[in-house]
C-alpha cells in the first residue's frame, strides 16, 4: 500500500490507492476494509481450525468474495497489496 493508507488495526485509510488525485468512495472503502479484517480473521484461525474446517472454509470464501467486490469496485490494486501482506516472502 502506499503512505499512510493503514491505520493501526490493520486497516485501510481513505487515502486513495489508485491516483492521488481521486480519492476513494464509501463503497470502495467499505470493501477494502472488510478484506482486511478478513485477512485478519483468517491470519488468527489458520493455526488454530484445520483448513477443511467449515469456518476456515467459510472464511476463504468470504474472503474471494469481498476480494471479488473489490475489483468491481476498481481498488484491485489495493485489494492485492492487502492479500500479499500476508504472503510469506520467499
Amino acid at each position: 500500500m502506499m503512505q499512510s493508507e493503514q491505520d493501526g488495526d490493520g486497516g485501510v485509510s481513505s487515502s486513495p490507492t489508485n491516483t492521488p488525485q481521486s480519492p476513494m468512495t464509501a463503497s470502495q472503502l467499505f470493501f477494502l476494509q472488510r478484506l482486511a479484517w478478513l485477512q485478519k480473521q483468517r491470519r488468527e484461525c489458520i493455526n488454530v481450525l484445520h483448513p477443511s474446517d467449515w469456518r476456515m472454509r467459510l472464511l476463504n470464501k468470504a474472503l474471494y468474495s469481498t476480494y471479488r467486490d473489490c475489483v468491481a469496485a476498481g481498488v484491485e490494486q489495493a485489494a492485492k497489496e492487502i492479500l500479499q501482506r500476508e504472503q510469506p516472502s520467499n
